[in-house]
């Protein structure tokens, strides 16, 4: 399950799994560039491009996505995502 919730600080959508996880964004980087997302840069975090969104994903799951209110679209683009993360979920 996902929790959605608007950012406080700027124009976005803050996704948060309940799952916990522990992501080589190296390694993410390959099935994002797949997927159609443009790589930024890869530090303590991944900044991508995914058409006009700015969208940032966290070793811990947590995605920022950027130049939205609308929670739909951004669960569209975090779900996404995380068929990417699926294999680095924690149990």
């Amino acid at each position: 399950m996902l929790i959605a919730k608007p950012c406080t600080s700027m124009k976005g959508i803050i996704v948060t799994p309940q799952e916990r996880y522990d992501a080589d964004l190296e390694d993410l980087c390959e099935c994002m560039a797949e997927k159609g997302y443009r790589i930024k840069r890869v530090s303590r975090f991944l900044a991508l491009l995914k058409g006009k969104y700015d969208v940032t994903v966290f070793p811990s799951g947590k995605i920022i996505v950027r130049d939205t209110s609308d929670k739909e679209e951004a669960l569209k683009i975090a779900n996404d995502i995380y068929e990417c993360l699926k294999s680095y979920r924690v149990m």
